[in-house]
This record gives C-alpha cells, sequence and structure tokens, in this order.
C-alpha cells in the first residue's frame, strides 16, 4: 500500500476519448472538515463550551487587570497618606478597682517647623507633599463650624481630586467653604465672611467630598494661628508619598526620629480594603473561570472518545488503505485544534466585548479596559492546549485499534 497521506481520485476518459484530470486530491483537512461538517451539532457544542470558558477567562482578567490599575493609578495620585499627631498622656481615673474615666494632657505640640523637619528625611525623595493643619472650632451667626488652617499651596497639591466652584485661595484673607458650610451660611464666591473681628473673601465653595470638609471652613494656616492665639502651631501634619510601592513604614520611622515627641501613623485602611476587594473578586472569578475550563476539558475529552468509537469503521477503511498510526492521530488531533481554535477565537471576542460592555456598571470604572493582545494569546494557546489534549489521547485510542477487527464491522 502507498505511504501516502492523500487519497488520489485517478483520471478517467470523457466521451471523446480524451483523459480529463480527477477532481482536486482528497486531504487531511477534507476528512477531517468533513467529518465535522457532518457533526454540525456536536461541533456547535464543542465549540460553545470552549467559548463560554474562554471569554470568562478574557473578561474577568481584563476586568481585574483594569480595576487593579485604577487603584494603582489612585495610589499613584493620592499617595499612600501619613498622619503626624502630637504626643498624649492617657491617665486613667479608678475608684474602688473600677475604671470611671480617663484625663488626657499633651505632653508635647507641633509646630510649622516640624513640618520642615518631615520634609528633610532621608528619604524625602519619596515624600509627595507635607501638609500642616490647625484645626478649630469657630462659631459664626449662632452655629458651630470646624476651621482648618492649611497651606493652600501644600494641600492643593496634595489633594488633586478636590474640585471646587470658583477660585483657589491665594491670599491671605481668601478662605474656601466646604458644600454644607457653604450652604448653611448662605455664603456664595465672591462673598465675604467676617471671623474674630476680621473679614475674609471666599473665593471657592469645595464641591461635596461627603466627608467632614463639607463643613468645614478652610482658612489659611498662619492667618488661622492668629485669629484664635496660636502663631506657628499645628494641630496635625498630613504626608504623603507619591507612589504605592514606596517604603511608607520606613518613611514613617524616619519621621518619629525626626519627631521624637510625635506620633506618627499610616493611613492605609482604605486603599488595603479596596485592594482586598479586588483580590477577593478576582479570586472567585479565577476559581469559577477554572472549573468552567475544566468542565470545558471534559466535555472535549468525552466527546472525541465517543466520535471515535462512533468511526470504527471509517478508521478502520482508512488503515486498509494505507493509512499509518500517525496519519490516524493527525487527522483526529486536526479536528480537535480546528475546534478549539474557533471557539478559542470567538471566546477572546466574546470575552472582550463583555469586558467592555460589563466595566462600567459592574466594576464600576471610568475608562473601560483596552484589547490586551497578551490576554488574548495566553486565552487562545490555553484553549488549544485544552483541545490538544483530549484530542491526543483519543487520537491515541483509535490508534490502537485494528484494521482488520474495524473492517469486520463493515
Amino acid at each position: 500500500m502507498a505511504r501516502r497521506q492523500k487519497l488520489l481520485r485517478s483520471e478517467s476518459p470523457d466521451r471523446s476519448g480524451q483523459r480529463t484530470p480527477s477532481p482536486r486530491s482528497l486531504t487531511f483537512r477534507d476528512i477531517a472538515f468533513g467529518n465535522l461538517k457532518r457533526r454540525r451539532g456536536r461541533t456547535a457544542f464543542l465549540i460553545l463550551s470552549l467559548t463560554v470558558g474562554v471569554a470568562m477567562m478574557v473578561a474577568v482578567i481584563s476586568v481585574t487587570a483594569a480595576m487593579r490599575a485604577s487603584v494603582e493609578s489612585k495610589l499613584r495620585e493620592y499617595g499612600a497618606n501619613m498622619v503626624v499627631l502630637p504626643r498624649g498622656l492617657e491617665m486613667p481615673i479608678t475608684y474602688g478597682g473600677v475604671n470611671i474615666a480617663s484625663v488626657k494632657a499633651p505632653i508635647g505640640e507641633l509646630t510649622e517647623q516640624d513640618a520642615t523637619l518631615v520634609a528633610s528625611i532621608h528619604r524625602k525623595d519619596a515624600i509627595r507633599g507635607v501638609s500642616p493643619k490647625l484645626v478649630t472650632a469657630i462659631r459664626i451667626d449662632e452655629q458651630e463650624f470646624m476651621m482648618v488652617g492649611v497651606r493652600f499651596r501644600d494641600e492643593l497639591r496634595m489633594k488633586p481630586w478636590w474640585t471646587i466652584s470658583g477660585d483657589k485661595p491665594a491670599l491671605s484673607r481668601e478662605v474656601l467653604l466646604g458644600r454644607t458650610a457653604a450652604q448653611q451660611l448662605n455664603r456664595r464666591p465672591g462673598d465675604s465672611l467676617a471671623m474674630g473681628g476680621k473679614d475674609f473673601r471666599v473665593v471657592g465653595v469645595l464641591d461635596e467630598q461627603f466627608s467632614a470638609e463639607d463643613h468645614a471652613i478652610f482658612a489659611d494656616l498662619r492667618e488661622t494661628g492668629l485669629l484664635f492665639n496660636s502663631p506657628g502651631k499645628v494641630s496635625f501634619i498630613e504626608v504623603s508619598t507619591w507612589c504605592a510601592a514606596c517604603p511608607v513604614e520606613t518613611i514613617v520611622e524616619q519621621v518619629s526620629e525626626k519627631l521624637p515627641g510625635a506620633r506618627v501613623f499610616a493611613v492605609k485602611q482604605l486603599v488595603e480594603a479596596e485592594l482586598s476587594q479586588v483580590r477577593l473578586a478576582t479570586g472567585f472569578a479565577l476559581t469559577l473561570t477554572a472549573i468552567i475550563l475544566v468542565v470545558g476539558t471534559l466535555i472535549m475529552l468525552l466527546t472525541m472518545m465517543a466520535s471515535v468509537r462512533e468511526r470504527t469503521q471509517e478508521i478502520g477503511v482508512l488503515r486498509a488503505i494505507g493509512f499509518r498510526q500517525a496519519h490516524i492521530m493527525r487527522l483526529i488531533l486536526t479536528e480537535g485544534v480546528v475546534v478549539t481554535f474557533i471557539g478559542g477565537g470567538i471566546g477572546v471576542i466574546a470575552g472582550s466585548a463583555a469586558a467592555l460592555a460589563l466595566s462600567g456598571p459592574v466594576a464600576g470604572l471610568e475608562s473601560p479596559p483596552l484589547f490586551d493582545w497578551p490576554v488574548a494569546g495566553v486565552a487562545l494557546g490555553l484553549a488549544i492546549t485544552m483541545g490538544a489534549l483530549p484530542a491526543a489521547y483519543a487520537a491515541r485510542k483509535a490508534c490502537q485499534l485494528d484494521p482488520t477487527i474495524a473492517l469486520r464491522s463493515l
């Protein structure tokens, strides 16, 4: 028998006696595609199962990658904030062995000079900004408000997410009002505001922040100190770093060395909570995706094995006309790879479209994830692997069929 990979049809004479060339040769591709066409329902089911698994994997990876990028972008923008507070002494009051109260007394106090010391630490290159603040209560029009003295240049640099209606304060007698404070005081940008016998000008109103800042009046730090007889004093110092990967613990240690009479805290709870939620959602989605992929691989294996059993006669004929075991294996593998390539390609497109559509309403992302070629390549490669392994096992079983036994079933 001829050792060829093609089944050739001999030339036949036509009515005029001339020999005409036979139709095109029958190749492995013809046999493989012919089998897939004959079993359209099974082929469509395999493609659908692979499409679902690959689409979910691409969508999950794309959305979670975009979520991580969004969090990292916020961290790069906002920094990992730290707060420097004056150290205090807490003395419990007990009576009859029962703790009934406690008295807190300040041991030290912070000044603007301390903010300069913070900015001079060894890792000052990682510090984005240092903003000292003096916080106190003030009564205006029979209402209590929180007044925050800041250095506006430093404060606005540290909080780029602030949106201000009006102008940014530039002079010492200009103030910025929180949204709720502006409504209670009935003040708009351009209005005057009397505090402590001095006239200030409202130049801007801070958009709603859903925090204590909505009730605050922001004024110049030195003007606030003079207003409350605390020149040069600050309530606390806020520090922010340039990046999420900056050594916050090292910076805290160096600031503590510079200011031994202060307490330094790293404010990372919000960031850690958001990252934790992203990791939790990613882990759950990837676990579900892995289960779907495993199920898809098992479906592929069972379907390919059933196909081999149904094609016993066909395999026997092919072996009888000269096909070797390697040819049979190549034929089965070709069918499996074609199915998985189609399913993987459709899954990549569907997963990218799903990530684009769900990134806003589900993940809350402002900017949709872009098409990720590496992710698409990995997903397509994984899909082909998912099809190649079951197909290889089924092809091995097909190669072990005895051609004489297969021909007896004809």
